[in-house]
């Protein structure tokens, strides 16, 4: 578990939503147009500026997830729908923001591919628990 506090570029939107870049990750900030654009080593994402409340940065605890894997091996994003493949029925899904909050929970009916729809989370990047294991997603 990380014990440590970390440094964050957190953009929060009307909607109550927010997204979270570490600063480890060097997070870049522009005006393009009518979009507040970050870009990362991790990629970019963008909001609309009529949807973004502030960004601001801050420090925050650990969040208490002992280990990421970046292997997606099994899971992606196609249509803003998580597709995940081979899993059993009963699988326990959980998606979290990068800070450890919950966002979306759920178990797979059924053995095989399961989907969930990520149309009510902004772009940005998320991570995916599936059962004991950690994945670090990117919706874009």
């Amino acid at each position: 578990m990380y014990a440590d506090q970390f440094e964050t570029l957190v953009v929060k939107l009307k909607n109550g939503t927010e997204t979270e870049f570490f600063l480890k990750d060097k997070p870049q900030v522009r005006f393009e147009g009518t979009d507040l654009k970050v870009t990362s080593s991790l990629g970019d994402t963008s909001f609309a500026l009529a949807d973004v409340l502030r960004f601001t940065y801050t420090k925050k605890e650990g969040t208490g997830i002992d280990e990421i894997i970046d292997n997606k091996k099994g899971i992606g994003i196609q249509d803003g729908v998580l597709v995940i493949s081979q899993l059993e029925a009963g699988t326990n899904v959980s998606i979290y923001s990068l800070d450890g909050k919950l966002l979306r929970q759920s178990n797979a009916q059924h053995a095989g591919t399961f989907r969930l729809s990520l149309s009510e989370l902004p772009s940005g990047i998320y991570l995916v628990k599936i059962d004991n294991v950690t994945y670090k997603i990117t919706k874009r």
